[in-house]
């Protein structure tokens, strides 16, 4: 493509305002863009008119400069009808979300033009990691994508100024357009636009044209007195998916012991197989156990399930995490979508995987629709307070998280889960651990507030001192574990408590995690004492604080790998460990049988 001359507006003296006519012209291009759908099939684009529109594009503002965009520019007739096929198959799977009647409406409207325009355009943007980071994104990594979409914006306003039609296709599959685009793994599709000569441009856009949705009045969407502030007529807000609300109160918290007699049983099988005793170290341990949890013998193998929960803390915005809040619904889709680590080893295990929201705040829609790991809702709240400046939730919110991983721990039972793991995923969520560590053992912050989960020491130390902080402000009390979770606690924290109690009163043996899920058995633990038996910790994590949960426990993890990423990552590998001890016991042959 040539290059085009310098821009006439690229000049070096700062102009205060645009004269009347150019300041009219501006705002005339924004008033009349129009979403085309509709081109002259056939007719070429002139080079330099894509040119300005492209350069127009590429001058947006980008967070910290950064310019993270890139325009891949698709011709080719049969890489296009491959992309159509994709529009065709999700605008059939969109049509299914509306009523008949608009169902209808919706499939005669002509939404695409990929074959006719011009040309293709897919705006991507790179997420892929820099030698720096971008400034202003700790906080709010999400601006590099909007930056993108500032370019095109650029673009569809620079189109219409040439008499060029733009329409953006977003009922096309981004996987489909990775594979086609070939872009690499962190450089992500953010607008497919067609381009071309328009058959018309509307006098206003056609969605509102037919009917299907009116503007909304200025006055409606913007918010004075600095606060957002809703109104009668204004669109309601959309309610978290459809689910059981968790129950106020828990089931009595009544845990049958580990079954004696099946532990003889599996003890005095033990003795009769080909191998040393004590030859197979833990796994003998393990499968002894098993046959406690599940009082029965002969052996059958474990059913794994791991239930990841997911929540917010409202003690991120301190700045005392090494990852802002949005980090964890992207670590959620990450999950969802198969890319996580979780996601990589639960399917290689057969472990049944699932994601439970009891809280988080992040944006939701950029969630996979058709996720390789379900995300089952059951919100308490949309995360908790700072504790460093109130409780972290309300002594009713941390019972209905109790419940609400009760519920959990029934679902998997009733799908036939024997042997759930316990994982988390929440940006703040080691803060909240330690508190409750802090809170329930004495221990001082200081000794618990390691350089861990990204942080360096300076950032240990303040984390520390926001412990230290919610600790004297609250004053939970260390005999009342309820109380702790309730004022220097978290939703995911609380609901793995409740998982863990409901599982084994249901004789489901339980894997822990990491810091949080041991922190959270440490709960269940003190609440209910007979849980204890029933643990089983994976791993020791590479937190600090985890040791001291551990030792509290009683808990003498089955690996030392240097794990912290949580996500149950660690509950994985212990649940194949005792399926392995299982299987074991079933198939080793005996001294008898041996010969």
């Amino acid at each position: 493509m040539p290059a085009t001359h310098e821009p006439s507006y690229l000049v070096p003296e700062a102009i205060v305002a645009f004269e009347e006519g150019a300041r009219q012209a501006v705002y005339d291009v924004i008033a009349l863009r129009r979403d085309v759908r509709q081109f002259e099939p056939g007719r070429a684009l002139d080079g330099a008119v894509l040119r300005r529109v492209l350069e127009a594009a590429h001058l947006a503002p980008s967070v910290g400069f950064s310019q993270p965009w890139g325009f891949v520019l698709v011709r080719d007739e049969a890489q296009r009808a491959r992309i159509r096929e994709s529009f065709l198959r999700c605008r059939e799977a969109e049509a299914a979300r509306y009523p008949a009647g608009r169902r209808e409406k919706y499939l005669a409207y002509r939404l695409e033009g990929i074959l006719e325009a011009s040309l293709n355009v897919c705006v991507a943007v790179d997420l892929r990691p820099r030698a720096e980071a971008i400034l202003g994104t700790i906080v709010q990594p999400e601006a590099v994508r909007a930056s993108a979409c500032c370019a095109v914006q650029n673009l569809w306003l620079a189109a219409r100024a040439e008499g060029v039609g733009v329409g953006w296709v977003s009922i096309v599959e981004p996987a489909v357009l990775r594979a086609e685009l070939r872009l690499p793994p962190g450089v992500e599709p953010v607008a497919y636009l067609c381009l071309g000569h328009p058959v018309a441009f509307r006098r206003r856009p056609m969605l509102e044209e037919s009917g299907w949705r009116e503007r909304r009045p200025l006055d409606e969407v913007v918010h004075e007195h600095g606060i957002w502030q809703d109104r009668d007529d204004a669109c309601p807000p959309v309610a978290d998916p459809p689910s059981e609300p968790p129950r106020s109160s828990l089931r009595p918290m009544v845990i049958p012991p580990l079954d004696a007699a099946a532990m003889t049983a599996a003890g005095a099988h033990r003795a009769t197989l080909a191998a040393p005793a004590g030859s197979l170290g833990r796994l003998e341990q393990l499968a002894t156990w098993w046959a406690g949890v599940r009082g029965e013998f002969p052996l059958a193998l474990p059913e794994p399930g791991l239930a990841v929960f997911c929540a917010d803390h409202g003690v991120a915005a301190e700045g005392v995490s090494a990852y802002p809040s949005s980090a964890t619904t992207a670590m959620l889709a990450n999950v969802m979508a198969g890319g996580a680590a979780v996601s990589a080893l639960a399917p290689r295990h057969g472990v049944r995987l699932v994601a439970v929201d009891v809280g988080l705040t992040g944006d939701l829609s950029a969630l996979p629709c058709a996720p390789v790991v379900p995300l089952v809702p059951r919100v308490v709240r949309r995360g908790t307070g700072d504790l460093r400046r109130e409780p972290a939730m309300t002594r009713d919110d941390a019972v209905r998280a109790l419940e609400a991983g009760a519920e959990t721990a029934r679902a998997l039972a009733a799908e036939g889960v024997t042997l759930v793991g316990v994982g988390d995923i929440g940006s703040g969520n080691t803060i909240a651990a330690t508190a409750i560590l802090c809170a329930l053992t004495g221990a001082p912050p200081a000794d618990l507030a390691g350089p861990r989960a990204g942080l360096d020491a300076e950032g240990a130390a303040r984390k520390a001192g926001v412990v230290a902080e919610a600790l004297a402000l609250h004053a939970p009390d260390p005999t009342d574990p309820l109380d702790v979770l309730a004022k220097v606690g978290g939703l995911e924290i609380a609901a793995m408590a409740g998982f863990a109690i409901e599982a084994a009163r249901l004789r489901v043996g339980i894997v822990l995690d990491g810091l949080l899920a041991c922190t959270a058995a440490l709960c269940a633990v003190r609440m209910a004492p007979a849980l204890r038996p029933w643990l089983l910790a994976a791993h020791r994590s590479a937190e600090p604080a985890a040791a001291l949960a551990l030792t509290e426990l009683g808990l003498d993890p089955l690996f030392d790998l240097g794990l912290w990423l949580g996500e149950g990552t660690g509950a994985v590998l212990g649940l194949h460990l005792v399926g392995t001890a299982v299987a074991v016991q079933r198939e080793m042959a005996t001294l008898a049988t041996a010969g």
